[in-house]
Order: structure tokens, then C-alpha cells, then sequence
């Protein structure tokens, strides 16, 4: 009865209760930070040094034009807590991601604007830069996005009022 008690407090956040938690095994982070790798012997293999410098320019260029894209999303979003983002390099959340909880409606719109503007802003360069780091800059894209995405797919059938807490190993969604 105790055991179960403390179990019910952990998955308890102030008023909100765990209705579904997503482990993210090692394999699959392996096989993500394992694509990087392909990527980078692709671009090596195809462009030589202009590949390296292309796959590492890709990644800031990115970076940028997700923050951007963020900074853009952010202009209608009324509560200051749900504007706090943070950079990080803690697989799979590469790149920005919510500094604290995050409602889920929020999430999933703050995503698709990130993946399909910056699907958009990547194919507009398609005439003006050199092909390497085209390829490097749209390859990062994806990497960075699919995760996120996946994870709005996982909880898709989930209320939208709900919050979302992520880390480092695992997603987990509350509700009232």
C-alpha cells in the first residue's frame, strides 16, 4: 500500500497526473547519433573537404534558422514560461527544446512550424548554394526535427491541454 502510494506521488506533478511515458531506448538513440556518422562518410566520400566543412556549416546554419523559426513562432505565445527554450546536446533532444514543462498543443505547433517553414526556407536555397552543403543543411533538418515529430505521433491521441515533460531518456504527458 506504501509502495503504491509513493508511486502515485512520483508520477504526480502539483495537480497534474502521469497518463502516458515514452522510454526512448539506447538503441534507438545509437541509431540516431549513428545516422551523423553516415551523413558525415556520405559527405566526405562524395565532396571531400568541402563535405566536412559543409556538414559542420549545415548543423549552424540550422541551428540558426530553428531559432529563428522559434523566435518567430513565440510572437503570439501570451505565457512567458512557455517561451523559455534552452540549447542542448542531450540525445535525442538536439538543439533547442523547452526549458520546463510545455503544454502539448504547444509542442506539436511550435513543431510543425519548425519543420515546415524551415522545409521551406532550405528548398528556396536549392538554387544558390553548392550542393554538399544543400544536401548537409536538409539532412540536419530532418535529423533534428524527426525525433520531435515522432513524439508529437506518439502522443497524437492525447487531450491538447496536457503538459509535456521531457528528459533525457524519456517523454512523459499529464493531465488534470
Amino acid at each position: 500500500m506504501r509502495q503504491s502510494l509513493l508511486e502515485q506521488q512520483a508520477a504526480t506533478i502539483y495537480q497534474y497526473k502521469l497518463v502516458r511515458r515514452k522510454v526512448i531506448r539506447p538503441e534507438l538513440i545509437q541509431s540516431h547519433i549513428l545516422i551523423t556518422a553516415i551523413l558525415l562518410g556520405f559527405q566526405l566520400l562524395m565532396y571531400g573537404k568541402d563535405g566536412l566543412f559543409s556538414w559542420l556549416i549545415g548543423f549552424a546554419i540550422v541551428q540558426v534558422l530553428h531559432l529563428i523559426i522559434l523566435l518567430l513562432a513565440f510572437i503570439r505565445v501570451e505565457d512567458a514560461v512557455d517561451r523559455r527554450w534552452i540549447w542542448g546536446i542531450t540525445p535525442p533532444w538536439f538543439g533547442f527544446k523547452p526549458a520546463n514543462d510545455i503544454r502539448l498543443a504547444l509542442f506539436r505547433r511550435v513543431h510543425r512550424h519548425l519543420f515546415w517553414i524551415g522545409l521551406c526556407a532550405v528548398a528556396i536555397t536549392y538554387p544558390w548554394i553548392e550542393p554538399s552543403l544543400f544536401i548537409s543543411i536538409f539532412c540536419w533538418h530532418l535529423w533534428l526535427i524527426i525525433p520531435r515529430m515522432l513524439l508529437s505521433l506518439t502522443f497524437r491521441k492525447q487531450r491538447k491541454d496536457g503538459i509535456l515533460r521531457l528528459q533525457k531518456n524519456e517523454a512523459s504527458y499529464y493531465h488534470q
